[in-house]
């Protein structure tokens, strides 16, 4: 077996997904809409933000959670803002879903300083 010729499978069976499909035309309806775009942008940006301090160990994360649940709850009044970020939010789920399955699969191989079982 080729790993390679695998991993090209993966790429197109992701690519050729209904969920890749819908994201993609989400993404042509949110590009259509200038507005709309600028705020999933943003949102998007400070919820990355807020994950690092989250996995950076900074304790108070209360107000940046309520920041961003506002902004979402503004967002979420747009249908082209809130369908992109819910297909987007799902097609991550998947990617997250499949770097598990190689994860737990090879994981020894991907932290060269795990404890040996």
């Amino acid at each position: 077996m080729n790993v390679h010729d695998k991993g090209s499978e993966l790429s197109r069976a992701l690519k050729e997904s209904d969920e890749y499909k819908a994201l993609s035309r989400a993404r042509r309806e949110l590009d259509s809409d200038p507005a709309a775009r600028d705020m999933v942008r943003d949102f998007l940006r400070k919820q990355m933000e807020m994950q690092l301090e989250i996995m950076s160990g900074k304790a108070d994360m209360n107000e940046k959670q309520a920041a961003l649940q506002k902004l979402y709850e503004v967002l979420a009044i747009n249908p082209r803002a809130r369908d992109f970020v819910a297909l987007h939010m799902r097609f991550q789920q998947i990617i997250q879903d499949v770097y598990k399955m190689i994860s737990d699969a090879v994981g020894e191989g991907l932290d060269p300083f795990a404890e040996k079982k």
